[in-house]
């Protein structure tokens, strides 16, 4: 059979038929997700789209790599066949799959590097086209950058990332609290990368004054919260039932086979 092993430290990670077929299949879904026509308003201007809440699922059952890239070929599909799907031009698929990669990410020793994404986002508006304009747009951003360090903060990062696994758990609350952070996180890091894409791309691209696009983040500085709040409920309360669904059943799905071949779920002493 054909495969191929990539190693991370002490993970190593295996792309094979299985995990091609896996690939392809998640693509799909995202796809199909995220062209259908539905949105939650709340307010502003601002919507929720399905495909917000599409691609940290993907990169939670999928992983970091092979979430991403279900992201990636599912996103850039549905612009092919819904240009108005993007929104920052061809930037629109990488604001997307950061979301994916980032609840991936936390769930193996990756979410190490997670502040430091999140910083270098904020760094990058702050420094941009528009930062000095509405430096107040970053506020959640700063946040949220200081929430990711309580997956890396021991003591509270074991507790947190022992709710992740696809483990029939007793303690309901606690797994949901645990999956809604890293959602909350995740969706907000969609944001930060697609705000920082964007105000570079309509500016420095576009050549679009920075006092007009300045105008439409001041709109949404204290609305876009609000949406990744109600994201992230949407998306926990799914991982909850998914992950509940995953513990009685073998799908095997990257990130939950306990193989030494496999990117899998790590302990804190098995990092």
């Amino acid at each position: 059979m054909f495969r191929v092993y990539v190693s991370f430290r002490s993970m190593r990670l295996r792309f094979g038929v299985r995990e091609m077929a896996l690939l392809g299949i998640f693509a799909a879904v995202h796809l199909v997700i995220t062209l259908i026509p539905f949105s939650i308003s709340v307010g502003g201007g601002a919507t929720i789209s399905f495909g917000l809440v599409s691609a940290p699922i993907m990169g939670f059952l999928l992983g970091p790599f092979f979430g991403v890239w279900a992201v990636l070929i599912g996103s850039a599909i549905a612009i092919s066949l819904n240009p108005t799907l993007a929104v920052i031009g061809p930037f629109t698929i990488l604001a997307t799959a950061a979301g994916a990669f980032g609840a991936g990410a936390f769930r193996t020793e990756l979410r190490y590097i997670m502040p430091l994404f999140f910083g270098i986002n904020i760094a990058l508006y702050l420094f941009g086209p528009i930062g000095s304009l509405v430096p107040m747009f970053v506020w959640f951003h700063l946040i949220m950058f200081l929430v990711s360090f309580l997956f890396v903060i021991p003591g509270i990062s074991p507790k947190l990332i022992e709710q992740l696994g696809f483990v029939h758990s007793t303690n309901r609350a606690s797994k949901l609290f645990s999956i809604w952070i890293l959602s909350l996180v995740s969706v907000t890091l969609d944001q930060a990368t697609g705000s920082v894409l964007g105000a570079y791309y309509f500016v420095s691209v576009l050549g679009l004054p920075a006092a007009t696009i300045a105008v439409y983040f001041d709109l949404t500085v204290f609305v876009y919260p609000i949406e990744r709040l109600l994201g992230s409920i949407i998306v926990a309360v799914i991982l909850l039932a998914l992950g509940e669904t995953i513990s009685r059943t073998d799908f095997g799905l990257p990130l939950t086979n306990l193989d030494s071949a496999e990117l899998a779920e790590l302990k804190e002493d098995e990092i």
